[in-house]
C-alpha cells in the first residue's frame, strides 16, 4: 500500500475495541516524508482528503491520570476508574462516580470530563500547528484562561445591570412644598396655588 502512495513512508489502519475484540476501521494513519502533508492524495483511481491525525488522550489505567500509560505509572497502587479509590475494580464498585482528574461527579473515563477535553484540545493544536507538546499545552491553557476570564467578566457585568437604582419620587424629587393649613397665613412670597418660581403681580 505504501509503495503506491507518493510521499508516504508508513501507513497504519486504526482499530477500535469492541468488548474483548479489536476491529479494523476504514481510517488509515499516514506518515509523510515532508513536514507539511498534502491536502489530498491519489490512491489508485481515488482522490482522498488528508486531515491531521488527532490521537485520543492517553490515560493511565492504574492511577487514571492523563499523560502516561499503565507501564510508566509511578503510583504504588491502582485506583478505581469509577470512584477514584483503591482496593477494588470498577465492576465491583457501587459508589457514586468521582473523577480523580477534575473532581467532578463522573468517572475518570468520561469523554465530557473537562480534563479530557483539555488534553484533547492540546493534541489537536499540536497536530494542526506542528509544534511540541509543551508549546501546544501552553497555547491551549492560555486560551482556556482567557475564556474563563471573559465569562467571569460577562457574568459580573450582567449582575451590575440587574441592580436596581434607588427609588425616586414620581416627579423626580421636584415636588413643591405643601400649602399651609387653613387659617394660617402663607409665608411671604408663597401662595399654595402658585407653582414654584412664579411671581405675583
Amino acid at each position: 500500500m505504501v509503495e503506491e502512495l507518493s510521499g508516504v513512508t508508513h501507513a497504519r489502519r486504526i482499530k477500535v475495541r469492541r468488548g474483548e475484540d479489536k476491529i479494523q476501521t476504514d481510517t488509515v494513519v499516514l506518515t509523510f516524508d515532508s513536514p507539511k502533508p498534502p491536502s489530498r492524495i491519489r490512491a489508485g483511481y481515488l482522490t482522498l482528503d488528508v486531515k491531521p491525525y488527532v490521537p485520543l488522550p492517553v490515560r493511565c489505567y492504574k492511577c487514571q491520570r492523563y499523560g502516561h500509560g499503565k507501564d510508566r505509572c509511578k503510583k504504588p497502587a491502582a485506583v478505581c476508574v469509577r470512584c477514584g479509590k483503591g482496593g477494588h475494580v470498577e465492576r465491583d464498585c457501587s459508589a457514586d462516580p468521582y473523577c480523580v482528574n477534575c473532581r467532578g461527579d463522573h468517572t475518570a473515563s468520561s469523554k465530557t470530563c473537562p480534563k479530557f477535553l483539555e488534553e484533547q484540545a492540546i493534541l489537536r493544536y499540536k497536530a494542526e500547528n506542528d509544534g511540541t507538546f509543551q508549546q501546544a499545552r501552553k497555547a491551549v491553557v492560555v486560551e482556556i484562561h482567557k475564556t474563563i476570564s471573559t465569562r467571569t467578566f460577562a457574568s459580573a457585568d450582567k449582575s451590575q445591570l440587574r441592580t436596581k437604582p434607588a427609588a425616586l419620587p414620581k416627579d423626580g424629587g421636584r415636588s413643591a412644598p405643601s400649602a399651609p393649613p387653613k387659617g394660617k397665613k402663607s409665608p411671604e412670597g408663597f401662595s399654595g396655588s402658585q407653582s414654584p418660581g412664579s411671581s405675583r403681580n
